[in-house]
């Protein structure tokens, strides 16, 4: 079906795509969640915020988890009076402290020395909360890891618990876990929620935020979740938060492209699209082969995508397609909603991709585009 709508659609190209239906699945997750155990579920906006969408995600969600300033302000705009604006980021500034703390309902610190500086002063306004690292390690590349060796995501809880560093606990009312990544095994947040429950002083505790770095999904197991939020609750009597962002976006997005150019190369055929790394820089940074639809393992259309950059390495990789490509053939790039299209860039002077959103009719909504005064102001 979605062969059918990508490839006979008159879509601008390239342009990113968001299926309303795949995030709605996700968010009815979130919803049945919140209904079981009255948690509250945030949308981490850095995942994906193009204002479209955020819209879109809005009614479901308790509030929006963001990173910066400028997230908080566009929280503040979509949001509405009985939502909340989280932030937690390991680079507060002194000069935009007193605006991040007006716009913001809870403000997470990342250090000891921010603990100590700032925390009387966010919980006169907003409630201040501390980021724990559990030191609780579940992946093997740690690129990805944010309790990696000497992290700088959060406060050790070693450090915490053998008292190697102080901190004045008066004004923090909530802790902040986040130590995963794609992860669909609850029992690794259950075992690093106990950890840092049994380390650090809970007595005037209000509140958990349990991070992302989770997938709710058709074939995630929601019990052990409810129950380590059950358990927070009935034990400590704390409000519990949830900040998914790829879990929502990420199985979502599409990057639509067309060949433009096709030759051979050293015996290797070469399709040229009108797309780069530039809008995928996630491909780039982690070298990984993106999801492409209508490839297969093997066949005897052979082709490696590349973008339109003059980069060497703006390559997506060898794909086997199930029919031969042309130029203006379409390219449809999978699973790539989260962490895209909030990192493109312009580089060589490239346009970014148009934004559609496919609603639940199968339409296609334009929600974003840009031109060249996009490039200039940007200068």
């Amino acid at each position: 079906m979605k062969d059918s709508i990508f490839h006979k659609s008159d879509l601008i190209s390239p342009a990113y795509v968001y299926d309303q239906n795949k995030i709605n699945d996700v968010l009815d997750i979130l919803t049945y969640i919140k209904e079981k155990t009255a948690c509250f579920p945030l949308y981490s906006i850095k995942s994906a915020n193009i204002s479209g969408l955020l819209k879109m995600i809005q009614p479901y969600v308790s509030g929006f988890s963001c990173s910066s300033l400028f997230e908080v302000q566009l929280a503040k705009e979509i949001l509405d009076d009985s939502q909340t604006v989280h932030i937690t980021t390991p680079g507060y500034r002194e000069d935009e402290l007193v605006e991040i703390i007006e716009f913001s309902d809870f403000v997470t610190l990342n250090s000891y020395t921010q603990a100590n500086t700032y925390s009387e002063k966010i919980n006169s306004v907003a409630s201040c909360g501390l980021r724990i690292n559990p030191q609780t390690s579940f992946l093997k590349d740690e690129r990805y890891d944010p309790c990696r060796t000497y992290s700088k995501l959060g406060v050790s809880l070693n450090d915490i618990i053998e008292k190697e560093v102080k901190i004045d606990w008066q004004f923090i009312e909530g802790l902040h876990i986040h130590n995963n990544f794609e992860s669909q095994n609850f029992d690794e947040m259950k075992q690093s929620v106990h950890k840092v429950m049994s380390g650090v002083p809970t007595n005037e505790l209000k509140w958990l935020n349990l991070g992302g770095g989770y997938l709710f999904n058709g074939q995630s197991e929601l019990t052990p979740l409810m129950d380590i939020i059950k358990w927070l609750q009935d034990s400590y009597e704390v409000d519990v938060y949830l900040e998914p962002g790829k879990a929502v976006t990420g199985q979502a997005g599409y990057l639509i492209s067309n060949v433009i150019d096709l030759f051979n190369s050293e015996g290797k055929q070469v399709a040229v699209l009108d797309t780069a790394i530039n809008h995928l820089p996630e491909v780039f940074e982690y070298q990984y082969q993106p999801k492409v639809m209508n490839t297969c393992k093997k066949s005897e259309y052979e082709y490696r995508l590349t973008g339109c950059s003059c980069l060497s390495g703006d390559l997506f990789g060898d794909y086997f397609f199930n029919e031969p490509l042309e130029i203006g053939s379409r390219v449809v790039f999978e699973n790539i909603g989260a962490y895209m299209q909030v990192k493109a860039n312009m580089f060589n002077g490239i346009n970014f991709p148009a934004t559609y959103l496919l609603n639940n009719r199968n339409e296609f909504e334009l929600v974003k585009q840009y031109d060249y005064e996009s490039f200039r102001n940007r200068l």
